[in-house]
């Protein structure tokens, strides 16, 4: 599978995701790593039974465009392979196995080669099982993710758990100066908030979107081909309406339609903490067998065994700043026993004075992380004024 086609698929499958994600958490900041999740599920791929179901499920799912197996593992492995290169960012994989069980011979081989991933024997059934598991996420991720593995989601039944953790920290090309925040009004869903409103005024790459009733901004970071594009509706838009219709957009196609432009920029410095559990996102993605007795892992250990997912539990974190952005998550997937002067024209301007969207990428590879931004609140048992058709949010 070449770059082009990895950054294409990762791109569907993190709007697919981002619709359950939003349906689910009207009203809500959401954070996640698309490449995070579908590593995780890239790992449960290749331990399905060659041919089944169950593999054409997750190749469909996982956007893998029927790609062979050794196609799709080479694939995760020049991902890996790049990321090795980057300083700002750092990507890992796991595999825990329950004592005494043995991975079978082809599973162990792709997921060590491929996912640069060795099996780590462990007694689920312990009461430091899930401590362990979550001091190695920490250990990943500089200890912005905590506890993603609760004691009670292991148990002496749990055969293999695949997890995926990344870390970021990026500086901004052009910084942001700290004497240039101030505290202004941010509308979002309910009444007005107060945030900190950062402000620059510099080149950056610009672009109006009359289709998508918006405007889009990319920030980029100084290493690694890396960058922050924020989609931004117009005042008479909403997030959900622009949200419904990237699914038609390429953030590839988006940025390199944008134009160097003088703009004047204020972003909310903000931090995001974000959790959930995808078992029904992955089933309202059409990923139904894995969680059930039709399961097909007869890949995955030597010993036959009717192995089913019980869980796919996901953290994620992000804090962007005048400095640049910091942003870290982990997949855990557990296998179980059954995102200027006069004569010049005058700057563009880009406020972010309400919700948006945005993503961290790169245009090789895709993106890493994407989410929205709605509210500096972190009162999530205050209803919206807006939330009131079912999940839907009109934001």
């Amino acid at each position: 599978m070449k770059d082009a086609e990895f950054s294409a698929g990762l791109e569907e499958f993190t709007y697919r995701l981002h619709d359950k994600l939003c349906h689910a958490n009207p009203c809500q900041n959401i954070i996640y790593s698309p490449l995070s999740i579908r590593t995780s599920a890239g790992m449960l791929r290749m331990g399905a039974t060659e041919g089944s179901a169950t593999a054409k499920e997750l190749d469909e799912g996982l956007c893998f465009y029927g790609r062979d197996l050794q196609e799709v593992a080479d694939s995760f492995d020049a991902v890996l392979k790049s990321y090795k290169e980057c300083r700002v960012l750092k990507m890992v994989n796991g595999l825990y196995v329950m004592n005494g069980l043995e991975v079978g011979g082809q599973f162990a081989n792709i997921l060590e080669k491929k996912f640069h991933s060795k099996p780590m024997e462990i007694d689920f059934g312990s009461k430091q099982a899930a401590s362990i598991i979550n001091k190695w996420v920490e250990s990943q991720t500089n200890n912005l993710v905590k506890d993603i593995i609760s004691p009670k989601v292991l148990s002496q039944d749990s055969r293999l758990l695949l997890i995926n953790a990344i870390h970021f920290k990026g500086n901004w090309s052009i910084k942001f100066q700290e004497s240039h925040t101030h505290e202004e009004k941010f509308f979002g869903p309910g009444k007005p908030v107060m945030v900190r409103m950062m402000h620059v005024s510099d080149s950056f790459s610009f672009v109006v979107l009359p289709k998508l009733e918006a405007t889009a901004l990319k920030m980029d970071y100084s290493a690694c081909n890396l960058a922050m594009i924020f989609i931004l509706p117009d005042e008479k838009s909403n997030l959900t309406s622009l949200e419904q219709k990237l699914p038609g957009t390429s953030l590839q196609a988006l940025s390199s339609s944008m134009n160097l432009e003088k703009v004047d920029v204020k972003i909310p410095s903000f931090k995001a903490e974000f959790q959930q559990e995808l078992s029904q996102a992955f089933k309202l993605m059409d990923m139904n067998r894995i969680f059930g007795d039709q399961a097909e892992f007869g890949a995955m250990l030597k010993s036959p065994a009717p192995l089913f997912v019980s869980k796919i539990i996901h953290k994620a974190f992000i804090e962007v700043n005048e400095v640049g952005t910091e942003a870290a998550a982990a997949t855990a997937v557990v296998v179980t026993m059954r995102s200027m002067p006069a004569p010049q024209p005058l700057p563009k301007v880009f406020h972010a004075n309400r919700p948006f969207f945005y993503a961290i990428y790169d245009k090789t590879h895709g993106i890493l992380f994407a989410g929205h931004f709605t509210t500096n609140k972190d009162d999530k048992d205050e209803k919206c004024d807006r939330c009131t058709y079912g999940n839907e949010c009109t934001s």
